[in-house]
């Protein structure tokens, strides 16, 4: 099967029409259509359902659609084998969303700048959700802060940098310490205690014997610090890199020591896509940002 008809297929699935796909892979109409039914041939599988105006995919076709990526990023690899150029082929990465609002957009632009073939799909979760869809291989790879608990033997772990973590206040009552904080009786907005951050806060509290129910717990930061910039409470939330929430002039930020969580990125030990994990990895140690 040539790789230029898995393009096409990818394409279709991507983009939703003949004329789309045909117009993303530089090929006539008719040269696509053909390339897709010599695939259901030679794989002996229908992959669309056919009607007047378009095709649909089959739940076989869905379920090549992963494998086609695969095949088609270990083809662009194996291109790149002789030398520094640019990398192809497709990319699902898992990301946690505090990231996405911070350094990870920058990164990715210049990263599919430099590399034009490469395709990323961007799936935006919480750190252990996107750990299991890497441990199951429905993910290639995902950037996550490290857990409480120590990661599967099955996965590599690349560090990428540490957030540190703060205690936020309103500009107007600015508290310099943790304890002057929770012993006023301005309300504590949570950060979301399901996920490993909120967690991580949970046990840095009870080791200093702070005692406290939420009035509120939220896990969006960009919230939490707009209803604390309100004076509607305090949190303590970690300062996200790349990101400038935390710049407000309404909002007293207090960094609090030795409390920081690592974000690294998170590969399966057998993985095959090494030179997109290197990509990655180049990306972050190369970055321009302010911490």
């Amino acid at each position: 099967m040539l790789i230029r008809s898995l393009r096409s297929f990818l394409a279709l699935h991507r983009y939703g029409t003949i004329v789309a796909a045909a117009e993303k892979v530089h090929l006539s109409q008719a040269a696509v259509s053909v390339q897709l039914k010599n695939m259901e041939d030679e794989l002996g599988i229908a992959l669309f359902v056919r009607t007047r105006r378009s095709l649909e995919f089959t739940s076989a076709g869905r379920q090549l659609v992963p494998l086609a990526e695969k095949m088609v990023s270990i083809y662009e690899e194996m291109k790149a084998l002789g030398g520094d150029g640019p990398i192809g082929g497709f990319l699902s990465l898992g990301v946690i969303n505090s990231a996405l609002g911070g350094v990870l957009p920058q990164l990715l632009k210049e990263m599919t700048q430099k590399n034009p073939g490469l395709e990323v799909k961007i799936i935006a979760g919480i750190s252990g959700e996107l750990l299991t869809q890497v441990n199951r291989g429905t993910l290639d790879m995902a950037i996550v802060t490290e857990p409480p608990q120590r990661f599967p033997t099955n996965l590599s772990v690349h560090y990428l940098y540490s957030e540190p973590f703060a205690l936020l206040a309103p500009a107007e009552v600015p508290y310099q310490d943790l304890g002057q904080a929770f012993k006023s009786s301005t309300p504590y907005i949570a950060f979301d205690r399901s996920t490993w951050a909120g967690q991580m806060i949970d046990e840095f509290l009870m080791k200093r014997g702070v005692m406290t129910k939420p009035s509120m717990e939220l896990n969006s930061l960009d919230a939490i610090a707009a209803l604390v910039s309100q004076g509607l409470g305090i949190s303590i939330v970690p300062l996200i890199r790349g990101a400038a929430w935390h710049e407000s002039p309404n909002l007293h930020v207090v960094r609090l020591p030795h409390f920081e969580r690592p974000v690294s990125l998170i590969t399966r030990a057998s993985h095959e896509h090494d030179a997109l994990t290197a990509l990655l990895l180049s990306s972050f140690s190369t970055a321009d940002w302010n911490p």
